[in-house]
């Protein structure tokens, strides 16, 4: 480098580095609200969710749900935002499985009330048969009695 390139280097670092030293708080600070913001949400969610749980099929998963967003917060508080959005993504996903499985028990409690509901009609219908059978044989003979 000449002796004119190099002030001017200098003094670009110089510049870039004051510029993201001043931006740098107010960068983390948004960061940490919008992190904030989403756990938040998040934890609004869980009532949400428990509500749906009307059969109590995931209730092991919904505190484990809410143990994470727990972590999520004290990392947040301790400024690792990284490790704040692992544990964001993998309460998401917690809670998208939660919505499922209260979906499946609910279908599965359907499916159930619907076999009951079969099994009855097939035994009534067993019944009206034997009562038909009857009815015809005591029919038949009444007629053979008659004649």
């Amino acid at each position: 480098m000449n002796r004119w390139t190099r002030p001017w280097v200098y003094g670009l670092t110089l510049v870039v580095a004051i510029a993201l030293t001043a931006a740098s708080p107010a960068a983390r600070a948004g960061e940490e609200d919008d992190l904030q913001r989403q756990i938040e949400t998040q934890r609004a969610g869980v009532s949400d969710l428990e509500r749906l749980d009307e059969l109590h099929s995931a209730s092991d998963e919904i505190t484990l749900l809410k143990a994470w967003l727990d972590e999520a917060w004290a990392l947040r508080a301790k400024h690792e935002y990284d490790e704040v959005r692992e544990v964001l993504d993998r309460a998401l996903a917690q809670a998208e499985l939660i919505r499922q499985k209260t979906a499946a028990s609910k279908l599965r409690a359907q499916a159930d009330r619907r076999e009951s509901a079969l099994q009855e009609t097939r035994r009534k219908t067993e019944q009206a048969r034997k009562a038909l059978a009857e009815a015809t044989v005591k029919k038949r003979a009444l007629e053979a009695n008659s004649k």
